[in-house]
């Protein structure tokens, strides 16, 4: 029979044992947090560009089935341009409940990065963070209004759907 060691040895080594377990965590730790974190930032980005070509797909659908009008052309408010993308209109872009062109969206969708769903006609480049989205009336892109280095998640993935005059108003219209 093998003599037995004493009990501060097996303690010793239960120690450095642990100690071990503990830094190949840390280890790992170190590497899986960044991965997970930029896996977050490229899931926002994602959802962002989403939004915004489902956006894009609308004023390029109603440009399209209006001869070349962009849908802010004529439309004298805001609230006339929200509604060209929210329900139908004539080929003329009068808003009418009989029209045969439209809708061409069913919300206006809520930028994920800085949580705003107002689309903002013209004015400063995109960037200002003012809005969720940014109208170029010259080309009639859309563009994310949020700041160039915020890639943080404020969203919700929720769009408005209804626009109301309080709304337009809440929106700067």
């Amino acid at each position: 029979m093998s003599p037995a060691r004493p009990s501060h040895t097996r303690h010793a080594f239960s120690l450095v044992e642990l100690v071990i377990v503990v830094v190949i965590i840390a280890i790992l730790a170190g590497i899986a947090v960044p991965r997970m974190s930029s896996g977050a930032e490229n899931a926002a980005q994602g959802a962002m560009i989403g939004s915004r070509d489902s956006l894009q797909k609308a004023v390029d659908l109603y440009t399209i089935e209006h001869h070349g009008a962009l849908p802010h052309e004529g439309a004298g408010t805001l609230k006339t341009f929200y509604f060209r993308l929210l329900q139908t209109s004539d080929l003329d872009g009068t808003l009418n409940s009989s029209g045969i062109y439209g809708p061409y969206i069913n919300g206006i969708p809520v930028n994920p990065i800085n949580g705003k769903a107002a689309i903002r006609l013209g004015g400063a480049a995109a960037g200002a963070d003012t809005h969720g989205w940014r109208y170029d009336k010259a080309s009639g892109a859309i563009e994310p209004d949020h700041t160039a280095g915020d890639r943080t998640f404020k969203g919700t993935g929720e769009t408005i759907e209804k626009v109301t005059d309080d709304l337009i108003t809440d929106l700067g219209g």
